[in-house]
């Protein structure tokens, strides 16, 4: 009875733990891991030897690196977690401060020593993809919303980049052939549309970040941000639809999320609509 007894307190206190590690980047699901998988794995020619098994693996990569901008992230401003996601550990009391920070690390060491294990090439956008969490965390450029918006334009197709790689069969080719953005005009136009877009995912936390002094894009042009979005969000939906020549049932449908991206900005304002017009948003630039 000891035995099983200890093998199921063992077990609870795993679960308990995983369950912290999906709680720190539970609200990035929907928003970025499920977008972002889609752009990588529809962007990548994944392995025909192996496509379930790569296609895993590069998702799971994808949330590995999440993981470590979230914990970075919130160790490092939990007053504003306590606000907006009350919910999250750190606020919710499921790991204290101190040991978040002591997360970060690992999480760093842990995402190299993974990214090398998959791949070289992938250890090379992990790097990057690290040194922008500390330009973004750490050095202030989250503060400010033209910053924030330029790191990000950055960090999304960077971990697009690494799930391509990771969901593709390694090759002998150069690393340089490997990393050549050209090789995936997918992720440029990804980046443009993060950055000129990817504000619409701050309407919904503009008290929070009020209260810790950041100043986001919403907060500097209330209005034109959200008049910005009712333009070019369909806008971006028409060019990429007829560059990459969906059916048109499908067209119709990302034009239609896009009309509703725009039209809910303008005319929902409160942060519980403008959470579900993000949730719109992340659908349609998926």
């Amino acid at each position: 009875m000891s035995l099983i007894s200890n093998m199921s307190s063992t077990l609870q206190d795993i679960g308990y733990h995983a369950w912290t590690l999906i709680l720190f980047t539970h609200s990035d699901f929907k928003t970025t891991l499920i977008p972002v998988s889609v752009l990588g794995l529809g962007t990548a020619q994944v392995c025909p030897s192996s496509p379930i098994s790569n296609s895993v693996k590069a998702v799971f990569w994808l949330w590995s690196i999440l993981l470590q901008f979230n914990i970075n992230n919130q160790a490092v401003s939990p007053e504003e977690d306590a606000k907006n996601k009350p919910w999250r550990p750190i606020p919710a009391g499921r790991i204290s401060l101190r040991n978040a920070r002591i997360l970060r690390w690992i999480s760093v060491a842990y995402c190299c020593l993974l990214s090398f294990y998959l791949r070289k090439a992938v250890l090379v956008t992990s790097t990057l993809f690290t040194f922008l969490v500390f330009v973004y965390n750490y050095l202030g450029w989250d503060q400010n919303g033209f910053m924030k918006i330029f790191i990000l334009a950055y960090g999304y197709p960077t971990m697009a980049l690494g799930a391509v790689l990771v969901a593709e069969c390694p090759g002998p080719a150069p690393l340089a052939e490997i990393l050549d953005w050209k090789k995936y005009p997918e992720l440029i136009v990804f980046s443009l549309v993060i950055a000129t877009t990817v504000h619409a995912q701050d309407f919904q936390d503009v008290e929070g970040d009020r209260e810790i002094g950041r100043n986001t894009v919403p907060m500097m042009f209330p209005f034109m941000s959200r008049l910005v979005l009712l333009f070019l969000v369909p806008m971006w939906t028409i060019l990429i639809t007829v560059a990459s020549r969906p059916p048109m049932w499908l067209g119709a449908i990302y034009y239609g999320l896009s009309l509703v991206v725009g039209i809910r900005s303008i005319l929902y304002r409160n942060p519980k609509d403008d959470a579900r017009t993000n949730f719109f948003y992340s659908v349609s630039f998926s």
